[in-house]
């Protein structure tokens, strides 16, 4: 009877998992594949016809590339920077909405409206703020330089993830059991105890699930460099990179190199983080 429960579970779940997981087959194989046989070639785009087989020697140009590896660098130098400050201002958001609950159902369609919105637009509101706007009228922020174009890029981050962080990180706040916290105080827990003894259980599914998918979706950001980096900036992610090398310099096999390294830079980042944020489900 057991046995047969479990296969019935099974088989629901593989009816309910197999036609998703053959549609991302279908648009994630053909452009991968194609990507990784344009890397074994130099491929100039104006001149299609002058393709010619060079093995791995592209993929020895990227990886001895030095403008390469310093833009994923700086990709997760900020990717780091970026989500910690969404889960620290998305728990904020989280437990001030898990105390007001009858301000849930309109507070979550707003805390998801930054999340909507173009990053493109995001990036660009903030450049004219910071970049000789209103802001920069009130902090006086040197408007020509790298520090201030950092900022913009984090800011324009952060402010557009902090909304589906929390909404997420609420989700696991949703899970604790009413009345336990009060139990926990009468107990005389402290505040940290309670914490750590009862919301962080709570939320750690949710911080898990928030910071991998924040973590994958801002190290593969463009839009924010893309228009917040001058002419000759450094700033530049390796999105921005592969976009410049193939549709710039015209050189795809050489984007497409940096497009396949580039996705197993992000699947071992991936790999590490559901590894690493493993963690057991609150009792």
């Amino acid at each position: 009877m057991t046995s047969r429960f479990v296969r019935t579970r099974l088989l629901r779940t593989a009816s309910l998992l197999v036609p998703a997981l053959a549609v991302l087959l279908a648009v994630t194989a053909w452009p991968l594949g194609r990507a990784v046989y344009l890397s074994l070639y130099n491929y100039p785009l104006t001149n299609p016809d002058a393709r010619k087989f060079v093995g791995f020697d592209n993929y020895r140009n990227v990886l001895g590339n030095s403008e390469w590896w310093q833009s994923v660098a700086w990709a997760l130098s900020i990717t780091v920077l970026v989500v910690a400050a969404q889960l620290i201002f998305g728990f904020l958001f989280a437990n001030v909405l898990h105390h007001v609950i009858r301000l849930l159902p309109i507070a979550r369609i707003f805390m998801l409206l930054p999340f909507a919105a173009m990053s493109f637009l995001v990036a660009f509101s903030w450049r004219e703020a910071l970049g000789g706007g209103y802001l920069n009228e009130w902090f006086h922020f040197d408007s020509v330089g790298n520090r201030v174009d950092v900022l913009t890029i984090c800011l324009s981050e952060i402010w557009r993830g902090t909304g589906i962080v929390a909404v997420i990180l609420l989700a696991g706040l949703l899970r604790i059991r009413p009345g336990l916290m009060e139990a926990a105080v009468a107990d005389g827990a402290k505040p940290g105890q309670r914490f750590t003894r009862i919301v962080l259980p709570a939320i750690a599914p949710a911080v898990a699930i928030a910071v991998a998918y924040r973590a994958l979706d801002s190290l593969r950001m463009f839009d924010a460099p893309y228009v917040v980096a001058r002419p000759g900036s450094q700033l530049l992610a390796p999105q921005n990179l592969i976009f410049n090398t193939s549709l710039t310099e015209f050189e795809f096999g050489l984007g497409a190199t940096m497009s396949v390294v580039f996705f197993l830079i992000a699947a071992l980042v991936g790999v590490v983080l559901v590894r690493s944020l493993r963690v057991r489900r609150a009792v």
